[in-house]
């Protein structure tokens, strides 16, 4: 007959071993050199900075919420006076203001999303910049620098 597994041995491996067994273990120190060495390549290379982070990433989602309120908030105000006619107009012209201001500051033409060579300068009703303000793009042509003509696909190397 088995002797019963307690809890506590059930979900750590290394509960009833000393210190000096963990460090003698050659599976617990290879653990530990993979996360010292995970840890160091972190250091090494710490990503964009938060700016650049923030602007080309995190503000999406928080900027998308708060147009989702926006949208709420024009169909509420409608609902509120009880008028129903109005409501897909001005969601309408709400929606189309938003799309253009996601343009305005995320816009990155096919060329440089892809890869492959289109035309740049499309319909000002559908992209009303070149490059949207926070992109790499869009700061680079601000700064003078010169384009790249040819990148590869990014979704190639995930």
């Amino acid at each position: 007959m088995s002797t019963p597994i307690s809890d506590r041995e059930r979900y750590d491996p290394y509960a009833n071993r000393s210190f000096s067994d963990l460090a003698n273990d050659p599976e617990f120190r290879v653990t530990v050199d993979e996360v010292a060495a995970q840890k160091k390549a972190a250091l090494a290379d710490p990503g964009p900075p938060w700016k650049e982070w923030f602007l080309r990433s995190a503000s999406k989602w928080y900027i998308g919420l708060g147009l989702l309120i926006l949208d709420s908030w024009v169909v509420g105000t409608w609902l509120g006076y009880g008028l129903y006619l109005p409501i897909l107009p001005s969601l309408a012209a709400a929606l189309y203001a938003e799309y253009l201001l996601w343009q305005y500051l995320w816009y990155r033409p096919e060329e440089y999303r892809r890869g492959q060579h289109r035309r740049l300068h499309g319909s000002r009703w559908l992209h009303p910049v070149p490059y949207g303000r926070w992109t790499a793009e869009g700061e680079s042509a601000r700064l003078g620098r010169q384009l790249p003509v040819d990148q590869p696909d990014p979704g190639e190397f995930l």
